[in-house]
């Protein structure tokens, strides 16, 4: 598989891998953490929780809902403020939403720990401002052209744990009998519905924007390594980010097999987030 140019020197990717090796962490978060250091900053203390390493194409579309949820969980942390034409000044602390077994304000860090375990440069490939991220290894196809730019990021269990909770909450105050325990959730969900104040928010009820949520969240809770050749598909483009990282560039060829299985991928992402 060969690359084009590299993005790091010989000398500083050698660097990087013994980093890897003594602290027993992946390239990447190595990588990271060399970076820190270069520019001065402070190396974080290793995870003590358990965390999970999720492969993930950064697929525009596919991600693009993940990186609207913060209005969601804005709106069900807080009252919004709106002057006498109803233009929005603010926002007014309201205690947020009661959610049953996934309380706002924990699902909102969950939320962005996870967000901001994304590469620099994800959300401007998803605003399409930034066509390639630096430190995300693009594949190139067999012909020459883009395949898809991949990464793998390491997030807490408990954070998954805590998002995947929240997404049940919203299907269930959306179902048909939900319960007292979710009738503050029901009618919030379906307030937001009738009144998407955010241009990119869903008209509808309750059950709309529930839906809607689940698939903004399902870049990071719904594995696109899916179907007969999903685990082949998993091994196979984990081998190529490890070749590429391994040695520091920013872009492989891929043959036809590997680029047949990121096509795969893609395919389940998008129908995971709802585009097809």
């Amino acid at each position: 598989m060969p690359t084009s140019k590299p993005r790091k020197s010989r000398k500083r990717t050698r660097e990087i891998r013994e980093q890897s090796q003594v602290a027993g962490t992946r390239y990447t978060e190595a990588m990271r953490a060399n970076d820190r250091t270069r520019a001065g900053g402070q190396q974080l203390p290793p995870r003590l929780a358990p965390t999970r390493t999720l492969l993930l194409p950064l697929v525009p579309d596919a991600l693009a809902g993940l990186y609207e949820v913060d209005g969601l969980l804005l709106r069900l942390r807080m009252d919004m403020v709106l002057d006498h034409e109803g233009v929005l000044m603010g926002y007014r602390d309201s205690g947020g939403v009661p959610i049953p077994g996934a309380p706002i304000e924990e699902v909102f860090e969950a939320y962005w720990r996870v967000r901001d375990a994304l590469p620099d440069g994800t959300e401007e490939l998803v605003d399409r401002t930034e066509e390639y991220p630096p430190n995300v290894l693009l594949l190139v196809g067999p012909d020459g052209g883009h395949v898809m730019h991949l990464t793998a990021l390491e997030v807490a269990e408990s954070d998954l744990t805590l998002l995947a909770a929240f997404a049940d909450a919203l299907d269930r105050a959306a179902a048909p009998r939900p319960g007292p325990e979710f009738a503050a959730l029901t009618e919030a969900l379906g307030e937001l519905g009738r009144v998407p104040y955010f241009s990119w928010m869903p008209e509808g009820g309750a059950a709309t924007v529930a839906s809607w949520a689940r698939q903004a969240l399902s870049p990071v809770l719904h594995s696109p390594f899916e179907g007969p050749r999903g685990a082949d598909d998993h091994e196979t483009l984990s081998a190529v980010l490890q070749y590429g990282e391994g040695l520091g560039w920013d872009r492989v060829d891929v043959d036809q097999d590997e680029e047949e299985a990121a096509d795969r991928v893609i395919v389940n992402m998008m129908r995971a987030a709802g585009w097809i």
